[in-house]
């Protein structure tokens, strides 16, 4: 059989860096919006029910989001490490 088994560790570790970069860039965009709706003048119950949504379920899910990217890329990295001091043995 011939091929390619494992990896290319740096080519893994782009990828971590690519996760984590993409992961802040969400927290980015989640701020940034959070600081709009809270700066947008609208009153009422609507006003209300979606500053509620966002906070309590949008809000939370792009946070879900960065974290499994984050944790992602954590895994990426170790297995990148793994990788070379298995090919050191």
């Amino acid at each position: 059989m011939t091929g390619f088994i494992g990896m290319d560790p740096e080519a893994v570790r782009t990828l971590a860096r690519q996760l984590e970069l993409k992961a802040g860039e969400i927290d980015t965009i989640a701020s940034t919006l959070s600081s709009q709706i809270d700066g947008t003048t609208w009153l009422g119950r609507d006003a209300d029910g979606f500053r509620s949504d966002w906070s309590g379920t949008y809000r939370t899910q792009l946070a879900a989001v960065s974290t499994a990217l984050r944790e992602a890329s954590t895994r990426a990295a170790n297995n990148a490490v793994q990788q070379e001091e298995a090919s050191r043995a």
